[in-house]
């Protein structure tokens, strides 16, 4: 699988298991050189709630920049 680059203020979801719906609110890499997203949740039982992935598990979603 390829990992697509992101932008922060992307509307992304996680591509499977649990539903994680949120907007790319940074971007970095690690020490080793991987490429990671911090996603800001946008889901009612779970809003402002961070989470870190990697382009792999994350697609693009419909919507725009957070409110």
């Amino acid at each position: 699988m390829t990992t697509q680059a992101f932008s922060v203020g992307d509307a992304v979801r996680k591509r499977a298991g649990y539903e994680y719906p949120g907007f790319i609110v940074a971007v970095f890499t690690t020490r080793a050189g991987a490429v990671r997203y911090v996603v800001e949740a946008d889901h009612p039982a779970f809003t402002g709630m961070l989470h870190i992935f990697n382009g792999d598990q994350l697609e693009l979603r419909a919507g725009g920049p957070p409110a």
